[in-house]
């Protein structure tokens, strides 16, 4: 069951969403996927950029739900949004004063 959700978890685009995609059952085979294998599944497909939001979830003393980690990837997102922005604000600024 596992791999037939990790398959259709390749196949996806944005990673904060897919928590929202899949509330406890495999769309492939209707089975019943633990929280625990959600957040797993999530955890391994995400890039290096989250490296730091993956190291609080493991190395954390909480349990975390599939909304905590949702909750957590989506702000981690909107947060690097933010700074690409700002650096390409302050970059644009930069080129376009007189040398």
């Amino acid at each position: 069951m596992m791999g037939c959700f990790k398959k259709m978890l390749s196949s996806l685009g944005s990673n904060s969403q897919i928590a929202l995609l899949f509330p406890g059952f495999c769309p492939c085979c209707g089975e019943a996927i633990s929280a625990h294998e959600h957040i797993t599944a999530i955890l391994n497909r995400l890039p290096f950029e989250y490296e730091s939001i993956v190291s609080i979830i493991l190395a954390g003393q909480l349990s975390y739900t599939v909304q905590n980690v949702t909750t957590m990837l989506i702000d981690a997102e909107a947060r690097q949004q933010v700074i690409l922005a700002e650096t390409l604000s302050s970059t644009n600024l930069v080129s376009q004063q007189p040398a």
